[in-house]
């Protein structure tokens, strides 16, 4: 057996589970689910692949039911993952070096996000996270939205894995989402008060009110989160930077959106706030800007958001060029975007009214 415990938590997963447990049969890793009050059949599907199922009582708390199934490990090397979530591809071998050579620090694996919802899903969101590390170095704090935290240590390194692993848990019905938002808004409340100012939470409670479309009370944990000491090298504030902004953008606060420009220095290898930029630059009809932001993050190899690097950035060139009677150029650019129906339409338009040909 490869000493590696997968460590999982479920409750009323019988939808899911066999999904994840299917996509881990190859690795020959030490199977833990904790169950935390199942009232379905997750149990005795969890069991055609594992006997190592434990129940734990729940506290509200994340934090405390993954702490749990670290305790209930046969080994100290950890891959951590939930029930809506699969494995696309992994490493052992790259774990087995990672393991010997790097056990001071966490593994990130890439997790491919469906959002949307089950009859009309949307863009694919692509983040990491780490999920792979030892026992004795790490732990996890927080209610919700929980943080491997190191236990000796202010700091940690993390390198990023090869595994992918891909992610439903955002394909949900309007109903579904906003009931997961507000369960999540209450518990980060709560932690809040236990943490006041802190920046994670914060942005964390924002994105729960971005989630169920509170744009106001999204912007004010935002904004409450963008200290001037912020660690700008953490994952998660690049995302708190791009949620900022595209809410901006939603509430029509252009001019506002301008001030992300501050924080250019601290995103210049990300096509994600550089297409950002682009579509801040565009709303404040500062068109040259835009045009040179959209051509730049069309240079980045990859966007954790689908198409930014790509169909998006040539769709915004081409309606740029369109409105300055570049109506060949536009085409040219919209036609760059494949099968994206915005582009199609763009180009259909193009046809009928210029006489552009589209082919």
């Amino acid at each position: 057996m490869t000493p590696v415990s997968v460590c999982i938590i479920a409750k009323n997963e019988e939808k899911r589970i066999e999904r994840l447990l299917s996509s881990l049969k190859p690795y020959d890793f030490e199977l833990v689910v904790v169950d935390t009050g199942s009232t379905d059949a997750t149990k005795t599907l969890a069991a055609k692949y594992t006997s190592c199922i434990y129940d734990f009582t729940w506290c509200d708390d994340f934090s405390a039911a993954r702490n749990f199934s670290l305790s209930k490990a046969s080994h100290d090397w950890i891959l951590m993952l939930d029930c809506d979530e699969w494995v696309e591809h992994l490493d052992l071998e790259e774990l087995d070096y990672f393991r010997k050579h790097l056990s001071h620090a966490a593994g990130s694996v890439t997790r491919r996000n469906l959002t949307g919802t089950p009859d009309a899903p949307a863009a694919i969101v692509t983040d990491q996270t780490e999920r792979f590390f030892s026992r004795k170095l790490f732990t996890y704090t927080g209610t919700i939205h929980e943080q491997l935290t190191p236990k000796f240590e202010k700091t940690f390194e993390t390198y990023l894995l090869n595994t992918v692993i891909g992610h439903d848990g955002y394909l949900m019905t309007e109903d579904e989402r906003a009931a997961k938002s507000r369960r999540n808004i209450t518990l980060l409340e709560k932690q809040l008060l236990q943490k006041p100012g802190d920046t994670y939470t914060l942005y964390q409670l924002g994105k729960g009110y971005e989630m169920i479309q509170d744009a106001e009370n999204a912007c004010l944990c935002f904004e409450k989160a963008l200290r001037p000491d912020l660690d700008f090298s953490l994952a998660y504030t690049q995302e708190l930077l791009l949620s900022y902004g595209e809410t901006l953008l939603d509430r029509g606060e252009f001019a506002k959106a301008l001030k992300l420009e501050a924080f250019q220095k601290y995103c210049t290898d990300t096509a994600d706030f550089t297409y950002l930029m682009g579509l801040i630059y565009l709303k404040n009809e500062r068109y040259e800007q835009a045009l040179d932001a959209f051509e730049k993050a069309l240079t980045f190899e990859r966007a954790n958001r689908e198409g930014a690097n790509s169909f998006l950035a040539y769709y915004e060139i081409g309606k740029i060029l369109s409105m300055i009677s570049e109506w060949e150029m536009a085409a040219n650019y919209f036609r760059r975007c494949g099968s994206y129906p915005p582009a199609q339409r763009a180009l259909q338009i193009l046809r009928e009214e210029t006489g552009t040909n589209q082919d």
